[in-house]
């Protein structure tokens, strides 16, 4: 069986799916309190807290409990009984890199003018259903949500699949600890907590960044071409946000990444060559099925070629 792209096809048993390592880890605040806003709390649905001695007790600022001392937590009469990490590993170091690069967070203040409520919603995508899979399982794996793949747009005639999570507690997680922005995405920068992290934990919130929004040759469409100039790059908005990645990448893979350019005015993008390809294959920076096949068949036919 194949799988159609834009491009070309790709032979599915080609595809590989790498697995995320559940180490090393770090550990993560414990204080509950850290989901709770007083003025956001009066307005919406309580987040009830399920006890491992079974005792339920509704959160509040003075709620003294831990979250490894949580069975499970629930937001007003919501069915999800959401289990929150205790630690960063390299799992949910992933899935923030993936939400800071093709993740939304809507902007509650601006529901609650529209709708009179807090729509804690977030929404990430992906051209093909493989990878929306992975991020759905994350979902699962991390905090037991479950989540539809969304294919609306894919009916439209759009390539992107999306899971659109709506919980208030996950919601507070990502924005309280990981520093996400509600709403548009300005002045971002990789969060404090993963600045702090073993180099590894790094290295997969870049894997996750760039699998959502770095970009490598498809080479799919070059079975029968001449192939290009080598090329794995990444384009942003946010100038700034772009030469943090820049250096992170350049530290953490040695891509020899260089830039940022523009040729727009109003984004920027970094990119190497041959060289840093060569490296980001041996070190698996692209984890996503489809651009870790591209790279890879873009080196073997280069090196065939030769």
């Amino acid at each position: 069986m194949n799988l159609k792209t834009n491009y070309g096809i790709i032979p599915i048993k080609e595809l590989l799916i790498e697995k995320i390592p559940d180490t090393p880890k770090t550990k993560l605040p414990e204080d509950i309190t850290l989901l709770y806003d007083q003025f956001f709390d009066k307005l919406s649905a309580p987040i009830w807290v399920k006890l491992k001695n079974k005792k339920t007790i509704q959160l509040n600022e003075n709620t003294k409990t831990k979250i490894k001392e949580t069975k499970w937590l629930r937001a007003g009469a919501s069915i999800h009984k959401i289990k929150l990490p205790t630690h960063l590993d390299p799992k949910l170091a992933y899935l923030i890199g993936y939400l800071y690069g093709d993740g939304g967070f809507k902007d509650i203040r601006n529901s609650y003018k529209k709708h009179g409520r807090f729509e804690h919603k977030i929404i990430v995508g992906d051209e093909f259903e493989i990878q929306i899979e992975r991020i759905k399982w994350l979902f699962k794996k991390l905090f037991n949500l479950e989540t539809k793949i969304r294919k609306e747009r894919i009916e439209k005639g759009e390539r992107m699949y999306y899971i659109n999570p709506t919980c208030k507690i996950i919601y507070r997680f990502f924005v309280k600890l990981f520093e996400f922005k509600e709403g548009p995405k300005k002045n971002i920068k990789i969060p404090l907590l993963i600045k702090k992290a073993p180099s590894e934990i790094k290295k997969w919130f870049l894997r996750g960044f760039v699998d959502a929004d770095g970009d490598v040759r498809a080479t799919e469409y070059y079975l029968n071409r001449d192939l290009p100039s080598p090329r794995i790059k990444v384009r942003l908005a946010d100038e700034q946000f772009v030469k943090q990645l820049k250096k992170a990448l350049n530290k953490h893979f040695s891509l020899n990444l260089t830039g940022p350019y523009s040729d727009t005015g109003y984004d920027w993008y970094i990119q190497c060559s041959k060289k840093g390809m060569i490296n980001a294959n041996k070190q698996t920076l692209f984890t996503h099925p489809i651009k870790r096949w591209r790279l890879e068949n873009f080196l073997a036919r280069e090196h065939s070629s030769a």
